[in-house]
């Protein structure tokens, strides 16, 4: 098992910080996450974070958690990527997804079908990877429906041979799980229960083999969210925070049992302040034992148990997200690293 946190819910100057102080605490890797806006307030432009603290460390990987296809042409990201990969000296990883409507809608793009987002996510997977194996002597073509290459190369070479990993992130869509498994080096979900966790990667795994690929050369990932609360205004604070996510991963809220009332959180695409009122007062609905079947509150102890749930699983890498960000950061990194020392 392998740890990476995941920085949201600060401001950049924080992130930064709390990514350097990640790497003193034993982590293997850093995750921040992509979006305009979130539930808990994510605020950071990942490239920009990500690449200040690659010149402040030495080991740990840097990745994003996850990028979309739709806000940023894949030539562009293949460019950033194999650049914060020189910057790093060769600890970046490419974390892509299909899109979430919050960082879309609201800012005028087109919301495509759940099947055009999929595909065009392959596409992307495809294009980044040839644009790095590409150079003014070796162009590249390629003809999709979305993306078209024509003689096209990069100047700037990632570090890493043959190319830096891609983590495809996807949740309980089929089609998404099928992408991972034909051209993904990681799967890079959202959250899981060990057995949607089982049932989703099998799902991953039978696409692998059909492409005629390993599942071995995937590596499947969870982000895995924490809390050490100190007394029971933190704990109830945690609890609010767990069911709000939860609330947005209605497939996984649908699996644990919640089966009225899903359908009114999928138009909750704007995240507006109508949009966190709803969200607050449907809390009220999510039975706490849902988030402990999810999520670890409590002390060490807790979150060893959920740790080795999940990796029986077979989860072998956890990106862990704070869910009492930012008042509890660095006491949570401190916590952790006790944790991360009895897996290595």
């Amino acid at each position: 098992m392998s740890f990476g946190y995941l920085n949201c819910a600060v401001d950049p100057l924080s992130a930064i910080e709390y990514g350097c102080l990640s790497e003193k605490n034993g982590f293997d890797r850093l995750w921040v996450p992509d979006h305009f806006v979130d539930v808990n307030g994510d605020r950071l432009e990942p490239w920009t974070v990500l690449s200040a603290v690659a010149v402040r460390t030495k080991k740990i990987r840097l990745g994003s958690g996850v990028a979309d296809t739709q806000r940023s042409h894949p030539a562009r990201t293949a460019h950033i990527v194999s650049s914060l990969d020189v910057i790093s000296r060769g600890r970046a990883i490419l974390g892509i997804g299909a899109g979430e409507a919050m960082n879309i809608v609201p800012f005028g793009l087109p919301w495509e079908s759940p099947g055009e987002r999929v595909t065009r996510l392959g596409e992307a997977i495809q294009v980044v990877r040839l644009l790095w194996t590409s150079s003014r002597e070796r162009p590249v073509s390629f003809a999709g429906h979305y993306y078209r290459l024509e003689n096209a190369f990069l100047s700037q070479p990632a570090t890493q041979k043959p190319h830096p990993p891609i983590y495809v992130g996807a949740f309980a869509s089929k089609a998404a799980l099928q992408v991972v498994g034909r051209l993904g080096d990681g799967w890079f979900p959202w959250l899981n229960s060990g057995d949607t966790f089982r049932k989703r990667w099998s799902i991953v795994k039978e696409a692998a083999e059909s492409a005629g690929r390993s599942p071995d050369l995937i590596e499947p990932c969870s982000m895995f969210m924490v809390a050490f609360p100190r007394n029971s205004a933190e704990k109830n604070d945690a609890l609010i925070a767990g069911k709000a996510n939860l609330i947005m991963e209605r497939a996984l809220l649908a699996s644990l049992g919640q089966k009225e009332k899903i359908d009114q959180y999928q138009n909750l695409v704007s995240l507006s302040k109508e949009d966190i009122a709803k969200i607050m007062d449907a809390v009220e609905g999510v039975p706490d034992d849902f988030v402990y079947r999810t999520m670890a509150i409590g002390g060490i102890s807790e979150v060893k148990e959920k740790v080795d749930e999940l990796s029986r699983a077979g989860v072998r890498h956890l990106a862990i997200v704070d869910l009492l960000a930012p008042k509890t950061v660095e006491r949570t990194l401190n916590l952790l690293r006790k944790i991360i020392r009895d897996y290595k």
